[in-house]
């Protein structure tokens, strides 16, 4: 018999509106909670796209405005700023978006996924491209070739329109990837299911005789607001990850040892190449992501666990 803890779950739930989003649940299954990944819980992700508008805004602040005038160090910094920032150019925004990008990834936070870093990476190329587009434009008209750029003359302005354009996708992309996760507990397993722009999508399940061992470690600003994630381990090692060395290839260190004879290769490798770490999966994919009041649900799972186990028993007997 289910507990009263798991029937007042059960009670606040709809299961044909489970059903619906896991059609692969079984009928014998009966569902108890369903949940997805909280606002707050992506919280880094929209921090990052007021990164990626910030680092326009500046560019264009510096061409709109002179220099300022004053003594002291604040005055200082922003001077030299606005004197890099002439002297470099568009490409000083490229290497700025480049290093952002470098430093994101390589910290291997949980902004460092493959969408979030090639966003920035395209941001930082659209004005370049833009220039150089430009650039090709004026040599053609030179040599008499009749290419001609599509777009409007680059300048600085275009920083601004820009880094909105860019910010705004940021934060679609944050809000539709939140979307993209559905959890759901039953009194047999727990329930992932992924469709992230209809191009990564999956879904897995996991039965509490499976399971191995619970975390819930909610983060400080999670205990704030109520948020965190619970990790489900098994004895096959799911919920586990285990990073070693990357060579930034996508192969271990070891297969290519003479990566480094290769400059081309050894100047990927170090722009895609990331920290090492061993530690429970942060991914929304492997563990229950961002969720609202994760020590209840936390204790939700060991309450199932435990009917689970009572039932083992006494079919056993």
């Amino acid at each position: 018999m289910m507990s009263d803890y798991i029937e007042e779950f059960k009670s606040k739930l709809d299961s044909n509106s489970v059903r619906s989003i896991f059609p692969e649940m079984t009928d014998s299954e009966v569902p108890v909670w369903q949940g997805s990944p909280s606002f707050l819980s992506m919280a880094d992700k929209y921090f990052l796209a007021i990164i990626i508008f910030i680092s326009h805004i500046v560019f264009f602040a510096a061409e709109q405005f002179d220099s300022l005038e004053g003594e002291g160090q604040l005055y200082f910094v922003l001077s030299l700023i606005k004197s890099l920032i002439d002297i470099s150019g568009t490409m000083g925004f490229v290497i700025v978006m480049l290093i952002i990008a470098k430093l994101n990834h390589f910290a291997n936070f949980s902004t460092s996924g493959k969408w979030t870093t090639s966003w920035i990476i395209i941001s930082a190329l659209i004005p370049f491209i833009w220039y150089f587009a430009d650039i090709v434009s004026s040599i053609s008209g030179l040599i008499g070739s009749d290419f001609e750029n599509p777009l409007p003359d680059w300048n600085y302005f275009w920083f601004l329109p820009l880094g909105v354009f860019s910010g705004l996708v940021m934060i679609s992309l944050t809000f539709i990837y939140q979307h993209s996760f559905y959890y759901a507990i039953t009194d047999k397993r727990i329930h992932f299911r992924k469709s992230f722009l209809f191009i990564d999508a999956s879904v897995h399940g996991i039965s509490f005789e499976k399971i191995e061992n619970l975390k819930a470690n909610p983060p400080i600003i999670g205990r704030i607001f109520g948020y965190g994630n619970v990790n489900i381990l098994t004895a096959s090692g799911l919920g586990i990850q285990q990073e070693s060395f990357d060579s930034g290839l996508g192969v271990p260190a070891e297969i290519t040892p003479n990566i480094k004879k290769n400059a081309p290769l050894s100047i990927f490798a170090w722009v895609t190449k990331q920290r090492r770490r061993t530690t429970v999966a942060q991914d929304p994919s492997d563990c229950l992501y961002g969720i609202k009041k994760p020590m209840k649900i936390y204790r939700l799972i060991n309450e199932l666990m435990d009917v689970n186990n009572i039932s083992s028993g006494n079919n056993s007997d």
